[in-house]
């Protein structure tokens, strides 16, 4: 719910969009503290729940092999889904939302990924604190 409403990428004008286009990846330009892009806030008053840093989220499914991709209808922005396919060895896939900083286009509200074991690290990974 918290996501609902939040502006697909745009262009990433640098500092009221959401946050999907830095291309340096070098730390700790890329993620901007949240809360500083004014546009990127959802319906919710919740800000950079696209772009910015995946967010890990409380589900799992069996670990992805590949990217597949949303149906038009489903995600006319072209959102990346990353859920095909189903590992048989290791760890569970721990979800990944939201995209991050590097996404580009790909990010948005329903972008997803379960290609992550959950003792993954990445710099463009984080999570939301929240009561």
């Amino acid at each position: 719910m918290a996501v609902a409403g939040t502006p697909d990428p745009g262009p990433d004008n640098g500092t009221t969009d959401c946050n999907t286009t830095s291309t340096t990846f070098v730390l700790p330009e890329d993620p901007v503290n949240t809360g500083s892009r004014s546009s990127c806030v959802s319906a919710r008053g919740a800000f950079d729940m696209v772009g910015n840093l995946f967010e890990w989220v409380a589900d799992w499914v069996p670990r992805s092999t590949e990217c597949g991709t949303w149906n038009a209808v489903i995600s006319p922005t072209g959102d990346s889904q990353c859920l095909a396919g189903a590992a048989t060895t290791g760890e569970p896939g721990a979800l990944l939302r939201g995209g991050s900083f590097g996404s580009g286009s790909s990010a948005g509200p329903l972008t997803v990924d379960g290609r992550r074991e959950p003792s993954s690290a990445n710099s463009s990974f984080g999570f939301r604190c929240a009561r």
